[in-house]
């Protein structure tokens, strides 16, 4: 593939990664404070926040199979993304708990692989033209940045309950975006449905390593850590009389930290491997969360949202670059697919339990999700003591 070429396949997953982070922008920080303005009990919006995750739980694993299966991760993304916009869509025709929590299931069906199955598309380009992963998802982040800063100015202007409109909107022009994906390499190789290799047991057993699913585990643990600033930040921050558009700002703080770190995750990769990348986001994610639920000046706020770059964004790599070293990419698809799930499983077990534990002890509920970036940090010593084999499709 010639230079021109390898620099079309970035700029199209770019354009992938920022269509699809912009909705999400808006419903990370915000739709809480969307379903608090339903009237919803803390308990409410962390049973609608789960819903979810344990759909991603039971069919991420599916869906992204089905993607190696077909051969076209291309297609398989126009496809979710199409019903997934559509299907969300219907959010609108009813306010009732029982609706939002029928639609976040039906629609979370087919959002639920979008992410692996992008990842593995993106990873791709790296495994086979050198190109730079981080750069490629920073967009995504950007755009994030972008929509928290869109979102605190609607929250303002308008109020809670037009947020929602915007988190529709944003989902189906995302589908546009998927239209602009670039080739599968595995169309290059003629590796279609009926012609890629077999996925048999023999494939699928590599993956019941014990290292393999501690190191996911680990990273997991990390990324769950996340639940109780996703589902219940903003609301804090208001409580304790933060301006709506200064909340937008420090969402939007996070994601520019977290944009710098993926914009040099090529050079961060040449002197930190995906083990020490996990362990300085557990190490950060302890501070982080134990700083976070005392009523400290809105500045110190900013420094622990800048933070982000190193609990999330560097799990995030490390977990990338992890698959990237021990997965072969034509079973790229499945792994990334085993770890969201394993990510949707304990981070709606951690939403859940966040509801709750919020509603009794408000922002000193955050010190748990410390404790669960410990959990983290420890299983990540513990997996030194594994050896991991190279997973193979042949």
């Amino acid at each position: 593939m010639k230079a021109t070429n390898q620099g079309k396949y970035a700029l199209r997953m770019s354009g992938f990664f920022a269509g699809y982070f912009f909705p999400f922008g808006i419903y990370i920080p915000f739709f809480a404070v969307w379903l608090k303005s339903l009237d919803f009990s803390p308990e409410a919006i962390g049973l609608v926040l789960t819903i979810p995750m344990v759909t991603r739980v039971l069919f991420t694993p599916v869906m992204a199979a089905l993607s190696d299966k077909l051969g076209n991760r291309r297609l398989a993304l126009r496809i979710y993304c199409g019903l997934y916009g559509l299907t969300f869509a219907l959010i609108l025709l009813n306010d009732s708990l029982w609706w939002i929590a029928l639609i976040m299931a039906i629609s979370h069906i087919f959002q639920s692989a979008i992410i692996p199955v992008a990842d593995s598309l993106a990873l791709a380009g790296t495994r086979r033209f050198g190109l730079d992963y981080g750069r490629m998802r920073s967009s995504g982040s950007f755009s994030f940045m972008l929509a928290n800063l869109a979102g605190g100015f609607i929250l303002g202007w308008l109020g809670a309950d037009k947020i929602i409109w915007l988190m529709v909107l944003g989902n189906i022009l995302h589908i546009l975006f998927s239209f602009s994906l670039p080739v599968d390499p595995r169309l290059i190789d003629n590796r279609t449905l009926s012609k890629q290799t077999k996925m048999d047991w023999q494939q699928l057993k590599q993956f019941a390593q014990i290292g393999f699913w501690i190191v996911l585990i680990a990273t997991s643990l990390i990324q769950a850590s996340h639940s109780m600033l996703y589902s219940f930040a903003t609301i804090y921050w208001q409580k304790i009389g933060i301006p709506s558009n200064i909340t937008g700002l420090l969402w939007s703080v996070s994601v520019l930290a977290e944009v710098l770190l993926f914009t040099f995750s090529k050079k961060i990769s040449s002197f930190l491997n995906w083990k020490q990348l996990m362990s300085v986001a557990a190490i950060m994610a302890c501070l982080r969360w134990t700083l976070f639920p005392f009523e400290l000046p809105i500045f110190v706020y900013f420094i622990l949202q800048i933070l982000h770059a190193g609990t999330f964004a560097c799990a995030h790599l490390g977990a990338m670059f992890f698959i990237n070293e021990i997965v072969d990419d034509a079973l790229s698809g499945t792994a990334q697919g085993l770890y969201t799930m394993l990510t949707g499983l304990l981070s709606a077990i951690a939403t859940t339990v966040s509801g709750y534990l919020f509603a009794q002890w408000s922002g000193m509920a955050f010190l748990s999700m410390a404790i669960v970036s410990l959990m983290a940090l420890s299983l990540l010593i513990t997996a030194r003591s594994f050896i991991l084999a190279p997973i193979k499709a042949d």
